[in-house]
């Protein structure tokens, strides 16, 4: 059963999501079943559909039982008429050119085949494009239903749609059932959808705020919005009244790693969670290049308060091996929590990104309890 909480009278669902099973190469029946139950929650969700969905996802290379209910639940909706278009990201593909002296990690989709086996088994139920950008990716992850219904519904979330990311990743999941939330998310994806690129305007001046049952929540998207929305987080953490969670694979942003030490130097308390072997190849970078980074000093304040999953070393030699990366991109502090697809890093201010800040007592202590559980499984060392 999904840890799944329901907020604004239920117009929001958030489920949180773990690493099940001990050994990622070892299959459990609780890892099968979280991803039954993602897989159901998502086919459900497309299940509702009556006229479109929009479908902007990073990586959808499903498999097993999990592809087969998406896959029908797509079907289904095509027979009964529903106009379904599906965008993602051409890097997935082999298709996209990497920026000089960029190093792939598995954020940029770096080993993966041409043409997703599980996207091409679904081009007779959908129209489907690939987003294509030099050096930045197409890295969201939402489905837009029946916007120009007043019941328009929305997913949105931190993970892609691949069997591990529902499986082994710690990621978090949310749906909207509210149309004028809904709008933003569908102004970026008609601007994707229709440049068939992330350009550097892109998703500028789509932002807003909604009060969702009286949840207060607000959206912006990357790269047009990139650093409003880096200001917004530097701002939520430097104002924090007592401590900052944050949950993020990499932590590379300069603006970002000063906040957090201005929190240490505070004498506030900051914890959270980082995906170890992927920090460790961006911090190898920063010696390469830049010995004297005062960003490797940061991360060594910062990190010594954090706690560190040990996940599989990504490998593009190895494209069947285990991807359990700690996947979460979350900032908790005070009352307000901030979550989407931007990873804390330099690189997502020049992707394609959604970024959620909410504002509420309510989820933000339904997040630290999840940012709880994750670092009670990987204990500071």
């Amino acid at each position: 059963m999904l840890d799944t909480k329901l907020f604004g009278g239920g117009a929001i669902d958030i489920s949180f999501l773990h690493e099940q099973g001990a050994d990622p190469f070892t299959s459990t029946p609780e890892r099968v079943a979280q991803l039954h139950d993602v897989a159901s929650c998502i086919a459900d969700f497309i299940g509702g559909a009556k006229a479109t969905l929009e479908i902007a996802i990073y990586d959808m290379r499903l498999s097993g039982e999990a592809a087969k209910m998406v896959g029908d639940a797509l079907r289904a909706a095509h027979a009964r008429g529903v106009v379904t278009r599906l965008a993602y990201d051409a890097a997935t593909a082999g298709d996209s050119s990497p920026p000089p002296n960029h190093q792939p990690s598995p954020e940029d989709g770096a080993g993966e085949v041409l043409h997703p086996p599980f996207i091409g088994d679904l081009a007779s139920v959908a129209t489907v494009k690939a987003i294509r950008g030099f050096g930045v990716l197409m890295h969201n992850k939402y489905i837009i239903r029946d916007i120009a219904n007043p019941e328009a519904a929305l997913f949105m979330g931190s993970a892609n749609f691949t069997n591990d990311s529902w499986s082994l990743q710690e990621n978090n999941i949310l749906f909207f059932r509210d149309q004028t939330f809904a709008r933003f998310y569908s102004k970026n994806f008609e601007e994707l959808w229709t440049s068939g690129k992330v350009a550097d305007n892109t998703g500028y001046d789509d932002k807003g705020t909604v009060v969702i049952n009286g949840v207060n929540v607000s959206v912006a998207f990357t790269p047009g919005e990139a650093q409003a929305i880096v200001n917004q987080m530097v701002d939520v953490i430097t104002t924090a009244s007592h401590s900052v969670q944050i949950a993020s694979v990499v932590i590379s942003n300069r603006a970002i790693l000063t906040a957090l030490t201005s929190v240490l130097d505070a004498g506030k308390q900051l914890s959270g969670i980082y995906d170890g072997p992927q920090m460790d190849t961006v911090i190898s970078q920063w010696k390469q290049s830049h010995p004297d980074d005062p960003r490797i000093a940061q991360w060594a304040r910062i990190s010594a308060v954090l706690n560190r999953k040990n996940s599989i070393p990504y490998s593009s030699t190895i494209p069947n091996q285990p991807h359990n990366f700690m996947h979460n991109k979350l900032i908790v502090a005070d009352d307000n929590v901030i979550t989407g697809s931007f990873n804390l890093s330099r690189h997502a201010m020049g992707n394609a990104e959604n970024v959620v800040l909410f504002k509420n007592a309510e989820i933000a202590d339904a997040y630290r309890v999840y940012l709880s559980q994750i670092m009670a499984m990987y204990p500071h060392k």
